[in-house]
């Protein structure tokens, strides 16, 4: 009970913290109704060091904007990045706006992400955190995105991934968090 009493604090606390971005405010915001996102959902390997063993997923729209921005989307315990993608509007909204859509898939049985080990707490710790990091460095050079610009969001299990991600920090890159509790 100790145990739930401080997540709920730490929780709140964030939630206190956590402020919208314009930036990512206007990403969200459709120009016109959403269709049937257009471009295909591809898995990534050979994105960097993966010793948890998450999946790499990524939406890439056709018409990419200069220098985009990258959406993070963190699937709920039990999902998919597969589900994530049919069930969220980011890819929709990705293609209205030209950014790059990483969905991260659990490697564990149940689908929810290590939130707690010490693997996924400390900076470059090998876990869940540091997969998801790797991810977003390979998208940026990749496709020469925004560092500035990368906003992480995740439902479930997934939002509280957002709480223990972290990015190199030996790369300037900031992130900014959005919670969306399923």
């Amino acid at each position: 009970m100790k145990f739930l009493t401080q997540i709920s604090a730490a929780l709140a606390l964030m939630a206190s913290s956590v402020k919208s971005s314009p930036v990512f405010d206007e990403l969200m915001a459709p120009t016109t109704p959403l269709k049937r996102a257009q471009a295909a959902l591809t898995q990534v390997s050979g994105f960097g060091a993966n010793s948890s063993g998450a999946k790499m997923y990524i939406y890439v729209p056709s018409k990419l904007a200069e220098k985009p921005a990258v959406i993070v989307a963190i699937h709920y315990c039990t999902g998919t990045a597969q589900a994530y993608y049919s069930g969220s509007p980011y890819a929709q909204l990705a293609d209205q706006k030209g950014f790059i859509v990483i969905y991260p898939e659990s490697p564990y049985s149940g689908t929810c992400w290590d939130v707690s080990s010490k693997a996924s707490l400390t900076h470059n710790g090998g876990g869940n955190s540091n997969s998801i990091a790797n991810m977003v460095t390979y998208t940026l050079n990749k496709y020469n995105g925004d560092a500035s610009k990368v906003f992480v969001t995740g439902s479930s299990s997934g939002g509280m991934m957002t709480v223990r991600w972290k990015i190199p920090q030996s790369q300037g890159q900031r992130a900014r968090k959005t919670e969306h509790v399923r």
